[in-house]
């Protein structure tokens, strides 16, 4: 599967859930200038970079984030990605699904 073909760009974020199992829950999100989306606190979660430039937060900590940036979210924890001037592409992996 190529994830940056998925992407669905708009004036309403993209969220397509790639797939949905116990075991994980993938859910890769198309975000443009200003969009974000945000977390509410799911088992584990991990946010990659695929494309574009923003921000990843877990709790208090924020990190700048281009293409191959990986945060691990502790369990319970607030989480997101905000998109920076363009397109960003984010990977969110959550363990288990919720």
């Amino acid at each position: 599967m190529n994830l940056p073909e998925r992407a669905r760009y708009g004036e309403i974020r993209g969220v397509e859930v790639l797939a949905d199992h116990p075991e994980v829950r993938l859910v890769l999100f198309s975000l443009q200038k200003g969009q974000e989306v945000r977390g509410r606190g799911e088992p584990r979660v991990h946010l990659l970079c695929l494309e574009g430039e923003g921000t990843l937060w877990a709790g208090e900590r924020t990190i700048p984030a281009s293409p191959g940036t990986l945060l691990a979210c502790p369990p319970g924890e607030p989480h997101g990605a905000r998109a920076g001037e363009g397109r960003f592409l984010v990977l969110g992996i959550i363990t288990p699904r919720p």
